[in-house]
């Protein structure tokens, strides 16, 4: 059943805005940790470091009430996804590639191909991209928020590597987009995708959506 659409508060017209998303359903994971992660997050208002509000919206449910989208943009989208490995420390991925989609996704479909190489078929972002590099890469200083969230107990390591599947693809595409948007109006919106672990390996839930908040209230602080 939908969510009624006045369980959705009303927004602080000062607020920053911020767009956060997870996956669904996929392979081994009957549900993603990254949704588990990102929607106690949902319509929630955060705080920057000089207390200015910060709203944020999740996606994944389609059955969830949003705020309408604020018509200037998002000041901030940050997209949350899962890795198959345990272990690992929280990802902040730095990079997107434009090139070498060639695993199909959870319903079999493959990334179109661009053109055909060494008898090998391209894959990737084609017609519409063209303007756009190689490689792109998010304008946040990474470095910076990494010392910022270990100071607050954060286990998190910096990538390059977002490992050319659904994560990266949608950090491209985000990266791009928001190249496009900032070309065409005055607005620029920071794009950053993430990483996170299998529930408990090693991180709950609960502490990955606490790293989250960190991360928003750190960016919206620099904007």
């Amino acid at each position: 059943m939908p969510v009624p659409a006045e369980t959705v508060h009303a927004v602080d017209p000062q607020a920053l805005r911020v767009l956060v998303t997870g996956y669904g359903p996929f392979r081994s994971f009957k549900v993603n940790p990254s949704w588990l992660a990102v929607k106690p997050l949902h319509n929630t208002t955060l705080r920057t470091a000089d207390d200015k509000p910060i709203h944020v919206t999740s996606l994944e449910d389609p059955a969830m009430a949003i705020a309408p989208p604020p018509l200037d943009g998002y000041d901030f989208i940050l997209h949350i996804g899962v890795m198959g490995r345990s272990g690992n420390p929280i990802k902040l991925e730095q990079r997107g590639r434009k090139y070498g989609y060639d695993q199909d996704d959870a319903e079999g479909n493959m990334c179109e191909i661009v053109e055909e190489a060494e008898g090998k078929p391209k894959r990737g972002f084609g017609e519409g991209y063209e303007e756009f590099p190689q490689e792109l890469f998010t304008p946040i200083d990474c470095e910076k928020l990494e010392e910022h969230l270990k100071a607050g107990g954060v286990d998190v390591a910096l990538s390059v590597d977002a490992g050319l599947y659904l994560c990266e693809f949608i950090n491209y595409c985000s990266l791009a987009e928001s190249k496009r948007t900032a070309a065409t109006a005055e607005k620029s919106t920071p794009v950053l995708f993430i990483h996170i672990p299998p529930v408990g390996e090693p991180l709950s839930t609960e502490e990955v959506t606490d790293a989250l908040r960190k991360t928003i209230s750190w960016v919206c602080s620099q904007l």
